[in-house]
């Protein structure tokens, strides 16, 4: 089987108050989050929120990046959702780590949407709702 996705997400605790809080340094570190792990970028979108808060995304071909920062808890919650085959994911990685600075990262990667050519699942209807697959 293969993924057709691979999903990391990365918690950002104790990142550096000041980073947290401007929109522009955290979208050119997105980008070059994007550049690094070898992404087209196709799209960016970011917003301040008032008080305080940035959140924003970065569509690319291969899916997208996602970042949102709660900078009263010196955190950034780091989404990247790929399916390119040649992402260096953990480059980009530790790039974030480095570049908020972060004292204590937690990175998970999951991987989504398996693929097997001898097994097709359907979704299971009741109804008009649809159920999680047998």
């Amino acid at each position: 089987m293969r993924a057709l996705l691979d999903l990391v997400l990365i918690d950002l605790y104790e990142c550096e108050h000041e980073t947290l809080l401007n929109q522009d340094e955290i979208k050119g570190k997105m980008l070059e989050a994007a550049r690094l792990m070898g992404a087209q970028v196709v799209a960016v979108s970011f917003y301040t929120f008032a008080p305080f808060g940035v959140s924003g995304t970065i569509t690319v071909a291969e899916s997208h990046l996602a970042v949102h920062t709660w900078p009263e808890h010196d955190y950034a919650a780091i989404t990247f959702e790929t399916c390119g085959a040649d992402m260096d994911l953990a480059k980009a990685c530790h790039f974030l780590v480095t570049a908020f600075g972060s004292k204590r990262p937690v990175i998970t990667p999951q991987k989504r949407g398996f693929i097997n050519a001898d097994i097709l699942v359907q979704p299971v209807k009741q109804g008009g709702d649809i159920l999680c697959p047998p």
